[in-house]
Protein backbone atom coordinates (compact mmCIF):
# COMPACT_ATOMS: atom_id res chain seq x y z
CA UNK A 1 0.00 0.00 0.00
CA UNK A 2 1.26 3.79 -0.62
CA UNK A 3 2.72 5.81 1.56
CA UNK A 4 -0.25 8.23 2.95
CA UNK A 5 1.22 12.18 2.91
CA UNK A 6 0.31 14.24 5.79
CA UNK A 7 -1.23 17.43 4.57
CA UNK A 8 -2.98 20.63 6.60
CA UNK A 9 -5.78 22.59 4.55
CA UNK A 10 -7.35 26.13 6.19
CA UNK A 11 -10.94 26.61 6.55
CA UNK A 12 -11.63 30.24 8.30
CA UNK A 13 -8.67 29.77 9.85
CA UNK A 14 -8.91 26.32 11.60
CA UNK A 15 -5.77 23.79 10.01
CA UNK A 16 -7.25 20.86 9.74
CA UNK A 17 -4.46 17.67 9.40
CA UNK A 18 -5.27 15.06 6.73
CA UNK A 19 -3.61 11.60 5.35
CA UNK A 20 -3.96 11.74 1.31
CA UNK A 21 -2.98 9.00 -0.91
CA UNK A 22 -2.04 11.16 -3.98
CA UNK A 23 -1.38 14.20 -5.12
CA UNK A 24 -4.06 14.51 -6.68
CA UNK A 25 -6.57 13.86 -3.91
CA UNK A 26 -4.44 16.35 -2.02
CA UNK A 27 -5.56 18.68 -4.61
CA UNK A 28 -9.07 18.01 -4.61
CA UNK A 29 -8.90 18.26 -0.96
CA UNK A 30 -7.47 21.79 -1.41
CA UNK A 31 -9.61 22.99 -3.84
CA UNK A 32 -12.38 21.45 -1.69
CA UNK A 33 -11.40 23.84 1.07
CA UNK A 34 -11.35 26.87 -0.78
CA UNK A 35 -14.78 26.18 -1.80
CA UNK A 36 -16.12 25.98 1.29
CA UNK A 37 -14.30 28.67 2.27
CA UNK A 38 -15.66 30.81 -0.88
CA UNK A 39 -19.32 29.43 -0.39
CA UNK A 40 -19.11 30.95 3.35
CA UNK A 41 -17.71 34.47 2.17
CA UNK A 42 -20.77 34.10 -0.19
CA UNK A 43 -23.12 33.98 2.40
CA UNK A 44 -21.56 36.46 4.86
CA UNK A 45 -22.15 38.65 2.03
CA UNK A 46 -25.69 37.56 0.94
CA UNK A 47 -26.80 37.38 4.91
CA UNK A 48 -24.85 39.66 7.20
CA UNK A 49 -27.12 40.00 10.07
CA UNK A 50 -27.03 36.08 11.31
CA UNK A 51 -26.12 35.59 15.04
CA UNK A 52 -22.94 34.07 14.95
CA UNK A 53 -20.68 32.31 12.30
CA UNK A 54 -22.23 28.63 12.94
CA UNK A 55 -24.71 29.69 11.33
CA UNK A 56 -22.58 30.66 7.92
CA UNK A 57 -20.96 27.02 8.13
CA UNK A 58 -24.54 25.18 8.93
CA UNK A 59 -25.77 26.66 5.42
CA UNK A 60 -22.43 26.29 4.11
CA UNK A 61 -22.94 22.68 4.76
CA UNK A 62 -26.40 22.41 3.47
CA UNK A 63 -26.00 23.84 0.46
CA UNK A 64 -22.95 21.29 -0.10
CA UNK A 65 -24.89 18.56 0.94
CA UNK A 66 -27.60 19.70 -1.15
CA UNK A 67 -25.70 20.03 -4.38
CA UNK A 68 -24.41 16.61 -3.47
CA UNK A 69 -27.55 15.23 -3.57
CA UNK A 70 -28.33 16.56 -7.01
CA UNK A 71 -24.96 15.23 -8.53
CA UNK A 72 -25.44 12.07 -6.79
CA UNK A 73 -29.36 12.06 -8.44
CA UNK A 74 -27.96 13.39 -12.28
CA UNK A 75 -25.30 10.54 -12.19
CA UNK A 76 -27.61 7.90 -10.76
CA UNK A 77 -30.43 8.52 -13.69
CA UNK A 78 -27.29 9.18 -16.30
CA UNK A 79 -27.55 5.82 -17.89
CA UNK A 80 -31.49 5.85 -17.78
CA UNK A 81 -31.30 9.41 -19.96
CA UNK A 82 -28.66 7.89 -22.49
CA UNK A 83 -30.79 4.83 -23.20
CA UNK A 84 -33.92 6.41 -23.36
CA UNK A 85 -31.96 9.11 -25.90
CA UNK A 86 -31.13 5.93 -27.74
CA UNK A 87 -34.15 4.39 -28.39
CA UNK A 88 -35.92 7.17 -28.95
CA UNK A 89 -33.20 7.87 -32.05
CA UNK A 90 -33.97 4.05 -33.03
CA UNK A 91 -37.85 4.73 -32.73
CA UNK A 92 -37.31 8.01 -34.87
CA UNK A 93 -34.95 6.28 -37.88
CA UNK A 94 -38.31 3.31 -37.82
CA UNK A 95 -40.24 5.77 -38.29
CA UNK A 96 -42.53 5.30 -35.41
CA UNK A 97 -44.17 8.47 -33.97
Amino acid sequence: MANKLNINVTIEGIQLPLKVSTAEEEKMYRDAAASIQRRIQRLRDAYPNMPNDKYYYVMAMLNTAFEAEKASERANNEPFTEMMHDLEKEIESLGIK
